[in-house]
């Protein structure tokens, strides 16, 4: 337990400096797209695209990444915190070089070909390259137009740029000071001169900013250039040099006042990125509380980061005696009500080592099948293994907030090999496994792969009135061989193949007499093989692919007794009781095994995302059917499995703004439908949903129902169960109604 609490603390230390750099670094961000024709290219030559959905508003882009604008497609840029725009025109190709961090206060970019504008806040310090040029800024309205050989013309609306010359080396050979109102072609004089109103509409006539300006970059009208006729004659010249040293001078004193403003910009901006608050009431265990709660969410590229800061209380927001504590654990104590004294220091350090890990709602880097490295820990509802055969969608989140985990689930794809680990709770691991794989075949992508899930302890939720020993107290474990092999890979088209056999292999821990039959200990190998030979086990192949911004899955499903893909899905803890008594049945032989039909069946997906991802759809089915079943047999036994979700996000609905997101998942549908039991309220069931409205006239502030449901607990955080079912837990609504802040 030492162990685990100081692996939490280093985790945690970690998440912290990330933090930190993600509130003092800068971030570019992908503020608004026109058109569908943008890609980014990332460094590892990933390509990401907006029309398919790869890429979304909102998204960050990493350093070294490509940005590729097409026909009829201009995209917006902003950096953050300090709220610089960068306006790509199209047929543009832009390539980000360094962004600033504690250690380096410059941000470097290279406009490699087509037209770019940026508006910066008052303070702001980077460069824009060339193969020829390279432009200094320090607080400026300006747009910067390249064409290899032909054309590198730089032209200021505001403020002033340190344009220079810059040679194949990258060292710079001549530099000028273009002031306000003044343009400069490196390919025809390099030299500063006012320009006239033809020019300016050519450079600036399609690059109108549809983002929110930073306030100390507008311009005045004052400050606006005026018509200049075309003939520039040399006491015009003159004037415009001791104008642009004018306005240099005039920008460092205006940036020197400005710098109050400056930071409260940025802290604005930050808290538009990150933060945002919640208060209103919540259902816990059929009991309604109070909440404000603060989540803060950060991104940096492929990295994000969420914060659960809650307060939860009956009465009093500043009395923590009516605060909620989750599974009777005063999450805000961290240590001080067990003491921090010689004798109980490391009770005290592990208390407070759960009490930080509850306040981490998800740290994720990277997906799974896209990147080499992933990682996901927290309150999540996808942890997968392999192709999901034995494990996928399992949920540790299905009763939070009631409930939260720090469920870990990590990747790694070195090429010829890799693996894949995962657990619900690195403070109390049950469910824990993971998944090993080789390419043995160098240069080919043929995977082969082994992976194995166990719950070590799912007679733990077994209701006490049962006496969990009389089921053998059993460990499930279930292992997988799987081959995958990646066929197409692209954002257009993608196509894997993939092929799964699995199988149950129970370990129980006591004998047992269950209903007059007795059930051995030990590793039960009988389960898998007999006399006659194997039995609950099962297998599955198909394809995984893209078309465009559709997702889906196709794959045949073949399973024979006991055995049932998915096993460790998003319901699966609420299954885990009656799990356990009907394993208990096979193990002691009260059920036979190798009676059960052997099934098989065809599962599909399918998931799109359009409208600029403002609405995302998906379905999902799987129909088995069973060769020695009557089909009334079927339809009265049938494990069929269906999942819907829907996502509205704002946006979508002009006027009213609305956005919400519905979400269901149900296990023998079929089944229920046929014999009338259809409910929400069971262990097979899993859904929620909520609906977001604006205030009318506030800004800034939304009113949100959210509807789910969870395992009843009592005050300890026991699961209650049904009093006609001591099998099955009750399943009770969660109805939270909310003021959501938001900056």
């Amino acid at each position: 337990m030492r162990f685990k609490s100081f692996l939490i603390l280093a985790l945690l230390m970690m998440t912290g400096l990330l933090t930190l750099h993600a509130q003092t670094g800068q971030s570019l961000i992908i503020e608004f797209v026109d058109g569908n024709n943008l890609d980014v290219i990332y460094p590892d030559s990933t390509i990401y695209s907006f029309s398919n959905g790869m890429v979304i508003e909102g998204d960050s882009v990493p350093v070294g990444a490509i940005i590729k604008t097409g026909a009829g497609t201009s995209a917006e840029l902003r950096l953050r915190p300090n709220g610089t725009v960068i306006k790509l025109a199209k047929l543009s190709t832009f390539k980000v070089e360094g962004l600033a961090s504690p250690e380096k206060d410059q941000n470097g970019f290279s406009l490699i070909s087509g037209k770019v504008r940026t508006v910066a806040a008052k303070g702001s310090q980077y460069s824009i390259y060339t193969s020829n040029t390279v432009a200094g800024v320090r607080g400026t309205d300006f747009s910067m137009s390249f064409e290899e050989g032909k054309k590198a013309l730089l032209l200021v609306k505001n403020g002033s740029v340190e344009f220079a010359k810059r040679l194949a080396d990258g060292s710079i050979t001549e530099s000028i000071f273009v002031g306000a109102g003044q343009f400069a072609d490196f390919f025809k004089g390099f030299s500063a001169a006012p320009f006239g109103q033809e020019i300016l509409d050519e450079e600036y006539g399609d690059m109108g900013i549809a983002s929110q300006l930073p306030e100390s970059a507008i311009e005045s009208p004052e400050q606006q250039p005026k018509e200049e006729p075309e003939e520039v004659t040399a006491k015009q010249a003159e004037a415009a040099a001791v104008a642009a040293e004018t306005a240099i001078a005039d920008t460092k004193t205006q940036e020197s006042k400005a710098s109050d403003s400056q930071v409260g910009n940025a802290v604005v901006d930050w808290l538009k990125d990150v933060v945002g608050m919640e208060i209103g009431s919540i259902t816990i265990n059929g009991e309604t509380w109070a909440k404000a709660v603060i989540q803060p969410n950060f991104k940096i590229g492929k990295l994000g980061l969420g914060l659960y800061l809650p307060i939860i209380y009956s009465s009093n927001l500043f009395d923590p005696q009516s605060w909620y504590h989750p599974a009777g654990n005063d999450e805000w104590s961290f240590g001080f009500d067990k003491g921090w004294d010689r004798d109980n220091w490391s009770g005290a350090l592990l208390d407070a080592a759960n009490d930080i890990a509850l306040k981490i709602k998800y740290i994720e880097y990277g997906k799974q099948y896209v990147d080499p490295f992933y990682f996901k820990l927290g309150n999540l509802n996808n942890f997968t293994v392999g192709h999901g055969l034995i494990m996928r969608n399992y949920a540790n989140d299905s009763d939070f907030p009631s409930v939260r985990q720090l469920g870990v689930n990590l990747g790694v794809d070195a090429g010829s090999w890799g693996f894949e680990v995962m657990t619900n709770d690195l403070v109390e691991s049950e469910i824990l496994g993971g998944r090993l794989f080789v390419r043995p075949i160098p240069g080919f992508k043929l995977a082969i792969g082994l992976s194995g899930i166990a719950d070590l302890n799912p007679a733990s939720v077994v209701n006490e009135s049962e006496q969990a020993d009389k089921f053998g107290d059993p460990v499930f474990i279930a292992s997988a061989i799987d081959l995958d092999l990646p066929i197409v890979s692209s954002s257009v088209f993608g196509l894997r193949m993939f092929a799964d056999a699995a199988a149950m292999l129970p370990y129980v821990r006591n004998d047992f007499n269950l209903n007059g039959n007795t059930g051995e200990s030990g590793l039960r190998y009988d389960m898998i093989v007999t006399d006659s030979g194997l039995q609950n086990w099962g297998a599955s192949g198909g394809f995984i692919g893209n078309i465009l911004f559709i997702d889906w899955r196709l794959e045949y499903r073949h399973f024979t007794g006991a055995f049932r893909p998915a096993f460790f899905d998003t319901s699966y803890d609420r299954r885990r009781a009656s799990l356990v008594k009907e394993w208990a049945g096979y193990l002691s032989g009260e059920i036979e095994a190798n009676q059960a039909p052997t099934v098989m069946g065809v599962y599909g997906e399918g998931g799109t995302s359009i409208l600029k991802d403002k609405l995302n759809l998906s379905l999902g089915y799987f129909w088995p059917w069973s060769n020695n079943a009557s089909l009334a047999e079927q339809l009265s036994a049938a494990d069929d499995y269906f999942k819907a979700a829907l996502v509205v996000k704002k946006g979508l609905i002009p006027v009213l703004d609305i956005s919400g997101a519905i979400v269901y998942e149900r296990r023998g549908l079929v089944k229920a439908i046929r014999e009338n039991s259809l409910s929400l309220f069971d262990e097979n069931t899993v859904f929620s949903g909520e609906l977001s409205v604006p205030v009318p006239g506030v800004k800034n502030l939304d009113i949100a129902i959210l509807f789910s449901t969870a395992m009843a607990r009592d005050s300890e955080g026991k699961i209650e169960y049904m009093d006609d079912n001591p099998d099955k837990p009750k399943i009770i609504p969660v109805l939270t109604l909310e003021t959501r802040l938001h900056f």
